[in-house]
């Protein structure tokens, strides 16, 4: 099929015929809400793909897969998907689950005997939902440099040696105390599928999911074989693109190392609403938002590899994934039955408003108002001051839930706000909308960042904690 581009009109409505109105009559707005915003974020090239009801109504690439050889950005183009890997690697163990070769409440130390004593407590469970305590390698500063590659693309540490510094890592806090997003937990997850089910990560993934599937794009970030479509990796910086490295399997592992294109993408999401690679309780087990041992809501609502919302009624499961030259989002509305996929070839952008903002578009009850008469402006300045404060890397510990405290001293939390911090100054703060809940609100916020828009949530409590802030 003829690639699908930007300016090509007669192509996208072929592409929507036949398929539902309401975003059929919108297929111009969507364009053209893409092409700003790639601008906006100087981002090279992304794909997009709108599912409903498990078939794809909109698949479509903007800009360019590659700088250097002007190659467009298409339906069909191969990006890295980093940590939306992490939906596979759940999905992966609860088939083993199911099968009865590993326990969710069983200790890690079953597959790690040489683990510290104070992994002890740690379960499988523990490290899906981001709850172990176990401190995130990714997020401490220069520990990536340990890696090595030499020309022949072999990278070291070997797995033992890295395991090794893996057990040196402190606990954060104990397990099910907090949350706190530990890619280190999820390559651990890749090593427990390798030795319950007797193959390759890689290879259970291939055989268990993406074969059965038709998912014949996606696969390892190996950066040796001639992938058709693979698109360049790339990073804005001061006022020029440079090129970005790949992320070698070795390095990432299951916890952010696939390639993946919306149209694969979008096979998985059908998937997902049928009982073909995993049981309705099962899915149901991976979209439960963890919980402190105490009961009380966790800095993010995260289940098994997906984030957990819920808007006006209209539940939502998420991930991004972000590598040195790549970002992406998937945005499933459950209820809806609408997805969201967007993949792009920019280091590590945040592109939630950009899937919220598209379903918006897309689905009336979906869009969120950028503006709203506020009912509450005195808790509206006062979310603004800790945002600015969480952006200058300090806060008041009086203003969070215990366990947002301790996520904000964690070597995550530290790093998120840094990351965030680097998007740029913060301007305006705009009240969208208020959803009360049974044991506090949600307060949404339009935010501009370094002159771009994002969504700002903020999850309170009755007597007025921050318990969760999300950038969606």
């Amino acid at each position: 099929m003829t690639p699908v581009r930007i300016g090509r009109r007669a192509i996208v409505i072929a592409l929507l015929v036949g398929f539902a109105a309401p975003i059929s009559g919108n297929a111009d707005k969507i364009d053209d809400y893409i092409a700003t915003q790639l601008q906006r974020l100087h981002i090279p090239g992304a794909s997009v793909a709108v599912v409903r009801d498990g078939k794809i109504i909109k698949a479509q690439g903007y800009g360019f897969a590659n700088l250097e050889l002007k190659a467009s950005a298409t339906k069909d183009t191969v990006y890295e998907i980093g940590s939306n890997t992490k939906q596979f690697t759940a999905a992966a163990i609860i088939m083993l689950v199911a099968e009865g070769k590993v326990q969710l409440d069983e200790a890690i130390t079953k597959y790690f005997p040489e683990a510290p004593k104070a992994w002890r407590g740690i379960t499988v469970r523990h490290l899906l939902n981001h709850t172990s305590g176990i401190q995130n390698h990714v997020a401490v500063p220069h520990w990536l440099d340990v890696f090595r590659t030499n020309l022949a693309f072999e990278t070291t540490p070997a797995r033992d040696e890295l395991l090794k510094m893996f057990f040196k890592l402190p606990l954060e806090f104990q397990p099910g105390e907090s949350w706190a997003y530990d890619n280190t937990g999820y390559y651990l997850l890749g090593i427990i599928i390798e030795k319950a089910s007797g193959k390759s990560y890689w290879q259970f993934l291939n055989e268990r999911i993406f074969k059965p599937l038709g998912m014949n794009a996606t696969r390892n970030a190996d950066p040796q074989p001639v992938i058709p479509n693979r698109a360049s990796g790339y990073e804005w910086k001061n006022d020029h693109f440079e090129n970005r490295p790949i992320l070698l399997p070795a390095i990432a592992f299951s916890a952010g190392s696939l390639l993946s294109t919306v149209e694969d993408m979008a096979k998985w999401d059908a998937a997902l609403y049928t009982e073909k690679l995993l049981k309705k309780s099962s899915l149901d087990r991976m979209w439960t938002a963890a919980q402190t041992n105490g009961g009380a809501d966790a800095p993010f609502n995260y289940g098994f590899g997906w984030f957990i919302d819920r808007y006006h009624g209209h539940r939502l499961v998420q991930h991004s994934g972000g590598t040195p030259g790549f970002s992406s989002v998937i945005y499933r509305f459950l209820d809806d039955k609408l997805t969201i996929v967007i993949l792009t070839n920019h280091a590590d952008r945040i592109l939630d408003q950009l899937a919220i903002d598209l379903a918006g578009i897309c689905l009336p009850a979906l869009k969120r108002p950028d503006a709203n008469s506020d009912p509450d402006p005195a808790t509206t300045a006062m979310l603004k001051d800790v945002l600015s404060d969480l952006l200058s890397e300090k806060y008041d510990h009086a203003s969070f839930t215990p366990a947002m405290r301790i996520f904000l001293s964690t070597a995550t939390g530290k790093s998120f706000w840094k990351w965030f911090a680097e998007h740029g100054t913060l301007g305006s703060f705009i009240f969208s909308d208020r959803e009360d809940k049974e044991d506090g609100c949600v307060l949404r916020y339009k935010v501009n960042l370094g002159g771009n828009w994002y969504w700002f949530s903020v999850n309170m409590t009755r007597d007025g904690k921050i318990a969760q802030i999300y950038w969606w």
